[in-house]
């Protein structure tokens, strides 16, 4: 017979409070469950939980709806039963989409805080098609989309409103088993037609945190552990159809194919292993075509399944911008495209071919909490890759990627305040295949969290860095963009070609108030030692700099005639390098409102001063650069509506001959329920007064420069259409075309002038054919895919993938990750079919 207890709550008396918990004991039958479900008369002996306040729009008013859930349980399911009345159920608003997808409609939502420390949650969540959707919350405001776990959901609708009965299996939740048991809890509801969300316990927008607001559930009786297995083994076949172009190593027909394995598994309620041999990362989308013409790498973000999964356990930002936080562990190093490439040999009748990735041996990662400690571990290795070299007719497989072994170690000490304590570690070890690679790259640091008064916070981290290798190695990672040691006025540090490791270090410190329903700022400074270099394994643009900034929000949450929100934000900010050099200083002001018709839009005035650009030049001097003055905004209409408008346009110049301005304009058309058509259209005209064009030493060096004239376009299309829940066809195409024409040449001849005209003199750039500096990139990526899965712990997956890239590269112009000397060629097209079959135990 199953041990059953109904569950009562009640509310919270405050956002962020204790929530008082009444737990009711009842006695069941065997013949409780049907087809999987409680039987109704289960049910009708939980008695109800209510009292849901409102959350948005109008924070802790009274919902214009009624919602009552029931919780129980048995040995092995936590079920919860949720009950929308609606007054007009004919204008609930449901589309049909595939699993995770967000859709402006009608939702319920279970979320479970299973570890009951205030911090952590997994969210449930189903609209009224049957739509699931589910996700991982993390440092109490974060969340992880990317997060499955293997759990159902009925719904059913009636003249009174629609109903929702979960079933989630405590195998997919982590806890500490106990004689009695506490969770955290919180019921969210979402009114589409309204845009309104009640929630119970309140989950009050003014609070400092999220998780933190759960109310409490109670007398939960679990002493033994749930083990949990998961398996999904897969195979993979693929077809590649490109054109040689005359080059004899590549075939116009590329079949291929691979076995492999994804698992995991619950070492403790707390801990979880998951692992991956010979992984398939072939359902991913395509990076968006861009072209590139600063000195420092593009940011691409994580797309990977299993690197993305849990990936906020092995966060230690060090600079974030807008919410993208870049720091010491960046994901993307892992399995990157062959780094000996560019070094291969290369001129008439030599023939090459290449791998774009780095195959991945095998990864694992073990996640979770040990008490009041958070932990993270990930072991990954790559393969050694060769490229094949064809001189004449000898044939050499030349190495362009060593095999390399990646580690990651998290832990954070959590307190009850929400305040954390945290440390990482980053290890890169490399064979010694490739001299100017470094061996090995360590990295390690402390953050902090500490709050107090409620809604203060002094956040910071400190970080050191260590790279080891040969001089040649070590001498390349001084010479590149994140250092350019050999720059002629550098003073705060050297260029030294025998040196065999480099070490820098960074911190920063910040205070800040991160809750209140009217008023929050934070006040930060920071610093990266000129040798501070992290890239094996993280992720860093630059370093030798100091800074600080400041921001302050006026924000009100409430709802007038007007607006249902809106808020201004001020921003301050400053940076210099290590010689007392001032790259940028300006400010800020935007603001953004939603209107009471649910439509939304923003904008914004940016301003610097007179700066040094130490990049300039690739390695040269300094160059003085004009201030900026920018201003953009941007407007979306409602998006409940079947058809959706929305753009983006903004502009500026500098004084000094640059100037730029971006439209973004796009759509969203909703036909049918079940079909979503999203366009949209990225134009830019760019005018640059002094762009960076090349370095030429003849009888002395010269900096070249020049004004270049770039044009953009590019449009996205995504078509998604749902058969049912399980089964979906999605569709992605990017045509993109950037051209860029220089008309006029200069030389810099005094970069420490703050007049333009005695920066520079005119100068005759006799470029060779080859290095024409015009470019004119062309690209045409599309993916498109096909899901399928069936029966919830056991599930077949079909996937479908055509990938379809075409980008031309005229004049030797380089851009992006991977590149395709193709111009006026067909493109390269990669057909792909995955079969994976997901076991559950």
């Amino acid at each position: 017979m199953f041990a059953m207890l109904g569950l009562a709550l009640s509310l919270a008396a405050a956002a962020g409070t204790t929530a008082h918990v009444d737990a009711i004991a009842l006695a069941a039958s065997d013949a409780v469950r049907v087809n999987g479900e409680l039987s109704l008369a289960v049910w009708e002996t939980v008695p109800p939980t209510s009292g849901f306040v409102q959350r948005e729009p109008n924070d802790g008013g009274e919902p214009s709806q009624r919602t009552e859930f029931r919780v129980a349980y048995d040995a092995s399911t936590l079920f919860v039963r949720v009950r929308a009345y609606d007054t007009d159920p004919g204008r609930i608003v449901t589309y049909l989409t595939r699993r995770d997808n967000e859709s402006p409609g009608d939702w319920i939502r279970i979320l479970i805080d299973s570890y009951h420390d205030k911090r952590t949650a997994y969210e449930f969540g189903v609209n009224p098609s049957g739509v699931k959707l589910d996700r991982y919350w993390y440092n109490d405001t974060n969340r992880d989309d990317s997060w499955d776990a293997v759990w159902d959901v009925s719904v059913s609708r009636d003249p009174e409103g629609w109903s929702a009965e979960f079933r989630i299996p405590f195998s997919q939740l982590r806890f500490n088993p106990a004689q009695a048991n506490t969770f955290g809890l919180a019921v969210s509801r979402d009114i589409g037609r309204l845009k309104e969300t009640s929630t119970w316990p309140l989950l009050s927008r003014s609070a400092n945190g999220y998780v933190s607001s759960f109310g409490e559930l109670g007398g939960l009786a679990m002493n033994a552990s749930v083990k949990r297995l998961e398996l999904v083994p897969y195979m993979v076949t693929n077809l590649t159809r490109q054109s040689p172009e005359g080059n004899p190593l590549v075939k116009h027909s590329d079949p291929g194919g691979a076995l492999g394995m994804d698992f995991k598994y619950a070492l403790t309620p707390g801990l979880m292993f998951t692992g991956t041999v010979n992984p398939d990362f072939g359902q991913v989308e395509a990076d968006p075509a861009v072209v590139n013409l600063t000195a420092f790498e593009t940011f691409f973000a994580e797309r990977r399944p299993f690197f993305v999964e849990g990936s906020g356990t092995f966060n230690f930002g060090l600079d974030c911008d807008d919410g993208q936080c870049t720091g010491l562990f960046y994901s993307r190093r892992i399995g990157r495209s062959p780094q000996g490439v560019d070094d291969l040999e290369s001129g008439d009748d030599i023939f090459t071919a290449s791998p774009t990735y780095t195959s991945i041996l095998g990864a694992g990662k073990l996640t979770g909490r040990v008490g009041r400690y958070s932990i993270g571990v990930m072991q990954a290795f790559t393969q050694e890759e060769s490229a094949r070299l064809q001189t004449g007719l000898v044939v050499t497989r030349p190495t362009v990627e060593p095999s390399t072994s990646y580690t990651v170690g998290r832990v954070r000490r959590e307190f009850a305040n929400q305040s954390s304590i945290g440390g990482m570690v980053t290890a890169t070890k490399r064979s010694n295949a490739l001299a100017f690679l470094p061996g090995t790259a360590l990295s390690s640091g402390i953050d902090w969290d500490l709050r107090f008064k409620t809604r203060y916070a002094l956040t910071g981290y400190m970080v050191g860095s260590s790279v080891r290798g040969e001089p040649e190695a070590i001498q390349r990672v001084q010479e590149n963009s994140r250092h350019y040691f050999q720059r002629p006025d550098i003073t705060s540090a050297t260029l030294d070609p025998e040196r065999r490791s480099l070490n820098g270090s960074a911190g920063s410190l910040g205070i800040g108030k991160i809750g209140g329903k009217y008023v929050r700022f934070n006040s930060n400074v920071g610093f990266k030692t000129p040798g501070f270099e992290i890239n094996d394994l993280g992720f860093l643009r630059r370093a030798d700099q100091r800074n600080m900034g400041n921001w302050i929000q006026f924000r009100s949450d409430t709802p007038n005639k007007w607006f249902r929100q809106r808020m201004i934000n001020f921003n301050q900010y400053a940076q210099w390098n290590f010689d007392g050099d001032r790259l940028f200083s300006g400010g800020n002001v935007n603001a953004h409102a939603t209107w009471v018709n649910n439509w939304n839009m923003g904008g914004g005035y940016n301003f610097s001063f007179l700066e040094v650009d130490d990049r300039a030049t690739r390695g040269g001097p300094a160059v003085y650069n004009g201030g900026f003055r920018t201003g953009w905004h941007y407007l979306n209409s409602d998006p409940r509506r079947q058809l959706q408008l929305n753009y983006f346009v903004g502009g500026g110049s500098n004084g000094e001959g640059q100037t730029f301005v971006d439209f973004h304009p796009g759509i969203t058309f909703r036909p049918l329920p079940a079909l979503t058509i999203k366009q949209g259209l990225r134009l830019s005209k760019n005018t640059y007064g002094a762009q960076w064009v090349n370095k030429v030493t003849d009888a002395g060096d010269h900096y070249v420069f020049g004004d270049l004239d770039q044009k953009t376009v590019a449009l996205t299309t995504r078509v998604d259409y749902t058969v049912t829940p399980n089964l979906s066809l999605e569709l992605y195409a990017e045509p993109f075309v950037s051209a860029g024409d220089y008309n006029a040449f200069r030389e810099l001849v005094d970069g420490r002038s703050r007049l333009f005209d005695a920066r520079y003199a005119a100068y005759t750039y006799n470029y060779a054919p080859d290095d024409n500096p015009n470019f004119n990139v062309k690209s045409f990526r599309t993916t498109n895919v096909l899901r399928w899965e069936y029966k919830p712990g056991s599930t077949l997956f079909v996937v479908w993938q055509q990938a379809r890239e075409n980008d031309a590269v005229p004049g030797g112009f380089r851009f992006g990750r991977d590149v395709h000397d193709i111009f006026g060629v067909p493109p390269k097209n990669t057909f792909l079919i995955k079969l994976a079959y997901w076991l559950n135990y």
